[in-house]
């Protein structure tokens, strides 16, 4: 895989006259990006993620720092990437003729290791979508960061018991391994009725997950507390939030389609419980499958 930095002012030659790029440079012309000061690394405009110490976070490059990625008969315009894990946000702007009509100009989030990769469509739809929707509260802004992964919508899921809210949400890792897909899932408690909960406080005790895999095989996965973290939910800290990952299956190399599952809560601490357990379920989350470059 090989790359070229495009100057600004053959940035036109590249993009060509298509109406399809032309709202990409109508957004360069709006902004020029974020700059690469040290204290925009962790504040990417595409979202971020954390996940056992390893920060994820797309930034939206300046016009300098574009670059075209060769792939193949494939060629790339990386706008976003993250310094960390190599995760790209490009425009396909270049492809065989047999593919122009499916993929040309569309916005792809990239495993440049596997070529495996996610299509998020023309960039104009693209942009306004995304900027609707973190006006419509579908991506958490906690601490200025914009979370990576959406707490509604496809690939999402959300229960509400005992006045907890509990939200899935997971998407196709591009920064990963190419021998098996991985995905990054995000959970999210939050208490809405403290009188609805009985108690003033939960604490998390366990996991248990269901996973399902093509040809119908299923696998199951149980474990105490999450990421190594037994959080307590009370009035002072009423939510939540994690981040953790699922892959193919390993073994069998058979692909992941979804998984469901719960967590089991104890009222008060579980040095000091204040009645019996009782379980938050995680409903039945579709992963979603990236397609590939060949």
């Amino acid at each position: 895989m090989g790359s070229e930095s495009i100057p600004v002012r053959e940035l036109l030659s590249v993009v060509t006259d298509s109406p399809h790029m032309r709202d990409f440079l109508i957004a360069y012309h709006l902004h020029d990006g974020q700059r690469r000061q040290r204290r925009f690394l962790d504040y990417g405009l595409f979202g971020s993620y954390e996940c056992y110490g390893e920060v994820c976070s797309l930034s939206w490059l300046s016009s300098r720092m574009l670059q075209v990625i060769a792939m193949g008969q494939f060629k790339l315009l990386v706008f976003a990437w993250c310094h960390i894990t190599r995760n790209y946000l490009g425009i396909v702007v270049g492809c065989p003729p047999a593919h122009s009509t499916q993929i040309m100009h569309h916005v792809v989030q990239l495993q440049p290791q596997s070529y495996r990769f996610v299509d998020r469509g023309l960039f104009g739809d693209f942009f306004t979508g995304y900027i609707r929707d973190l006006v419509n509260g579908r991506y958490d802004i906690q601490d200025d960061v914009i979370s990576m992964l959406p707490n509604s919508g496809p690939h999402t899921g959300t229960s509400v018991s005992r006045g907890i809210r509990t939200t899935v949400s997971v998407m196709f890792c591009p920064d990963e391994t190419p021998a098996f897909r991985v995905y990054r899932y995000q959970i999210s408690f939050e208490v809405l009725d403290f009188a609805a909960l009985g108690c003033a406080s939960v604490q998390l005790k366990s996991r248990h997950w269901l996973m399902y895999y093509q040809g119908e095989r299923q696998a199951q996965s149980s474990g105490h507390g999450v990421v190594g973290e037994f959080p307590i939910l009370s009035e002072a800290s009423p939510y939540y939030r994690y981040c953790s990952r699922m892959t193919d299956d390993e073994m069998d190399d058979l692909m992941l389609v979804a998984f469901e599952g719960y967590f089991t809560m104890v009222p008060g601490t579980l040095v000091d419980p204040a009645g019996p357990d009782f379980t938050l379920a995680v409903p039945y989350t579709v992963v979603p499958i990236p397609m590939e470059i060949l």
